[in-house]
């Protein structure tokens, strides 16, 4: 219960006071918001499928980026840790610590893109 607490409110923290905090440093409009909500939904269902999707492309010269790589496998490992704290008896301290670090990255980068007008849907 303590988990699921903490993790609501970094998410309502992330959502409603880190656009302030990263460039830009602007409110965010309701379409803005939207974007982000959609974007940190499908990194969470999709990142299995981003993998393959790497994995499958190398052999074919795409390039890998080590900030989009890194991105992506944060969210596998926000699931893990939230899985490991949640079937412990008693969770670590630094993984509950790591996993929030993690939430509130993820947010930031994908609020960084989205309010400098980053286009998601460019090929």
């Amino acid at each position: 219960m303590l988990i699921a607490a903490t993790l609501t409110a970094n998410i309502l923290l992330s959502w409603t006071l880190l656009p302030f905090v990263i460039p830009p440093f602007r409110a965010y409009s309701l379409s803005e918001f939207f974007e982000v909500l959609l974007w940190q939904c499908i990194g969470v269902v999709g990142w299995p499928f981003a993998l393959l999707g790497l994995v499958i492309s190398l052999p074919f010269g795409a390039r890998l980026n080590s900030a989009n790589s890194l991105f992506m496998l944060m969210y596998p490992a926000i699931q893990f840790l939230l899985v490991r704290s949640a079937i412990s008896r008693a969770p670590r301290r630094w993984e509950l610590i790591l996993m929030h670090v993690f939430v509130s990255l993820s947010f930031a980068a994908v609020w960084y893109y989205v309010l400098n007008g980053y286009n998601f849907m460019s090929g």
